[in-house]
């Protein structure tokens, strides 16, 4: 890795990773799925200076499974993430990472650690590196300050990244900086960064925001290719693009869960059609 490229990004932001990482450079023990279930929420509640953004919310994820997760601005799918990945805490219930991990004892980076990676809406990636370089710095387990300023990687590391850069179709862009993909490309380099980590349950905010129908479809084709190797939830709002990945679809409504299904089965659900699928003609 080029030194000078990366030289302001060490000095703002690795002392603090590297804290965390020597705190949290392992996770007590691998979630417990032997039930072919990873992610428990029950009873799950949440209230914002009097509003109840999370209503007694149970919800159940199978490993492997591709979910969306769809509603209204204000269903709580949000804070429902947030909660899941321990930067807001509810006031009342319980979430688990598989049948033994207690999310809600566990902090940010232990989360992370554990097996559990999130996309926001919007990419963060290092618009001044290569795409290979983004890559190495968000390669999975403890890193040597140095190791990651000189970018020598063991073969199996190097390995993963090729797997990494052809699954997200990549590859061609591997040397460009960030700051030159397009919006679609950097929501698959911030997917590819997620990948690094081996993350077992991936959270997915709203990913094709803002995309061409070209990435769309392409973004489509991604998730879709990541399940059953990965469990990954993806919250969105296109109804088209959720109806050509969806197997499973959970519709939130005012915190809590409103119906659950097929997009067949929930979309001609008269709840779901009055408060969120629905129309006024």
């Amino acid at each position: 890795m080029n030194r000078d490229s990366i030289g302001s990004f060490a000095g703002k932001f690795l002392p603090a990773s590297l804290s965390r990482l020597k705190k949290h450079s392992t996770s007590e023990s691998a979630p417990d799925i032997s039930n072919g279930m990873i992610l428990y929420l029950e009873g799950l509640n949440k209230s914002f200076d009097g509003f109840k953004a999370i209503n007694d919310l149970n919800l159940y994820i199978q490993e492997g499974e591709l979910r969306c997760i769809i509603g209204p601005n204000g269903a709580g799918k949000s804070t429902m993430m947030d909660i899941i990945t321990g930067k807001t805490r509810p006031d009342s219930g319980t979430a688990y990472f598989g049948r033994s991990m207690n999310l809600l004892e566990m902090d940010e980076p232990a989360i992370a650690q554990a097996g559990i990676g999130r996309k926001f809406q919007k990419p963060t990636v290092f618009e001044n590196l290569s795409v290979d370089e983004n890559l190495e710095l968000a390669m999975a387990g403890p890193k040597r300050i140095w190791s990651t300023f000189s970018g020598r990687f063991n073969s199996e590391q190097t390995d993963m990244r090729n797997e990494v850069l052809k699954l997200t179709g990549l590859t061609e862009l591997r040397s460009r900086p960030g700051k030159v993909l397009s919006h679609g490309q950097k929501q698959w380099l911030e997917i590819a960064m997620l990948l690094m980590q081996k993350p077992k349950l991936l959270l997915v905010d709203e990913p094709v925001t803002g995309m061409t129908r070209q990435e769309m479809e392409k973004t489509g084709e991604l998730l879709d290719s990541l399940a059953g190797t990965h469990t990954v939830i993806v919250v969105e709002h296109d109804m088209d693009f959720v109806r050509s990945i969806a197997k499973k679809v959970t519709v939130l409504h005012q915190g809590h869960v409103l119906s659950e299904g097929t997009m067949d089965q929930v979309q001609s659900d008269p709840k779901v059609v009055e408060v969120y699928l629905g129309t006024n003609e």
